[in-house]
């Protein structure tokens, strides 16, 4: 995997890790804003041809 690559799922999880936080919250804006950054992540892999892990996937798989 490149460093590209790293970066944009590294990314991705930090910002499901927020939107998991903030799921619990009573604040709608920190959802909203986490869930964006979530989107713009995933849309980076996307036009990056990254291949993003599921939520809770193996990620030693991905690295093959």
């Amino acid at each position: 995997m490149d460093e590209f690559a790293e970066q944009v799922i590294a990314r991705i999880r930090a910002a499901r890790r927020a939107l998991g936080e903030a799921a619990g919250s009573p604040d709608s804006f920190a959802v909203q804003e986490t869930l964006d950054e979530l989107e713009d992540a995933l849309r980076c892999a996307r036009d990056g041809g990254v291949e993003v892990p599921p939520v809770g996937g193996d990620d030693e798989a991905m690295k093959r």
